[in-house]
């Protein structure tokens, strides 16, 4: 038998945004004690957009700019009260960004000039940064050697890509352009939706690379006609990619009210969230834990099991102006 993995000695948790105190300031939400625990910085530090917990090996990599007119960076941080060291700036404009789960490399998703944003990956021990092109919506693989992504080759429609670090490459998936499309626990499986599937039935799919094969992911009581299909919209992966989470209405006119759905991989369905629970928002931050909502969030697990625990005062990290 393989040897037994001995846990990071760091806190299970998460970044959240303390809304009891004025102002409002960034905040570590510890899943062990379930408790909102203040968080110290070496530097002052006006705006924030997100944070990255990289429990494994106890650093925190977040995105931030001391005064309104300087670049925004991306800072990092051993827990609990290193010295924060900036390790990415970008003059251009706003950007986004996703950590790669060997905390190696940073996804970047830049806002520039351009009507579109442009992708890049970051090695930031290095430091090198590599421009893939226009596009959005990147996703890591579970064990971080492919990045996907939509790629906008000067204009719309987006068709799917992927980012191969060890060769540096990047190479078109699909030939039928693609509106989303996440990573499964199988990087060789990819749920998407491509053009052609949004304008016959707006659900999404599972593509098997391997078989060359397409199929439904998570069907409504086995419909999937013109005439009866559900909108699916804006899917989410948990770390892991064992479990997922997207918007679903019965009609356009139910579209602005949208049901949250929870999924395992197999597209099987553990939990509907009615509008009320989640809204405004949702995030996986964990391989089981949902965040829903704002002052104050809940807490559930995918398969919904315990009920929600509530996080009074709290709301998701958001540049405040």
């Amino acid at each position: 038998m393989p040897p037994v993995r001995a846990a990071p000695p760091y806190p299970r948790g998460f970044f959240v945004e303390d809304l009891s105190k004025t102002p409002s300031t960034p905040a570590f939400y510890n899943l062990e004690t379930h408790k909102v625990e203040s968080f110290s910085f070496r530097q002052s530090f006006e705006q924030y957009i997100e944070f990255a917990w990289d429990r494994e090996r106890g650093r925190v990599f977040f995105s931030a700019r001391r005064k309104p007119k300087e670049l925004f960076r991306i800072y990092l941080k051993d827990w609990p009260d290193g010295e924060e060291k900036s390790v990415y700036e970008n003059p251009i404009g706003a950007f986004r960004f996703l950590l790669s789960p060997d905390g190696r490399q940073i996804a970047l998703q830049i806002q520039g000039p351009q009507a579109w944003p442009t992708i890049a990956v970051h090695t930031w021990e290095e430091p090198r940064t590599l421009a893939l092109g226009q596009g959005h919506s990147p996703d890591w693989s579970p064990d971080g050697s492919r990045l996907l992504f939509l790629e906008i080759p000067g204009s719309l429609p987006s068709y799917l890509a992927e980012y191969r670090v060890e060769t540096s490459s990047v190479t078109r998936a699909l030939r039928e352009s693609v509106m989303e499309a996440v990573y499964t626990a199988d990087p060789d499986q990819i749920i998407l939706k491509t053009a052609g599937q949004f304008k016959s039935c707006d659900m999404f799919q599972v593509w098997n690379r391997r078989t060359k094969k397409f199929k439904a992911f998570s069907p409504v009581d086995g419909l999937a006609t013109k005439k009866s299909c559900p909108i699916q919209r804006d899917i989410g992966s948990f770390p892991g990619h064992q479990f997922f989470f997207f918007h679903e209405s019965r009609s356009v006119s139910e579209n602005d009210r949208p049901t949250l759905v929870v999924t395992d991989v197999w597209g099987g369905r553990l939990q509907s969230l009615s509008p009320d629970d989640w809204q405004p928002r949702a995030s996986a931050v964990e391989e089981t834990t949902l965040v829903l909502g704002e002052d104050p969030l809940y807490l559930t697990q995918a398969d919904g099991a315990g009920g929600a625990i509530e996080i009074p005062k709290a709301g998701f990290i958001r540049l405040r102006r």
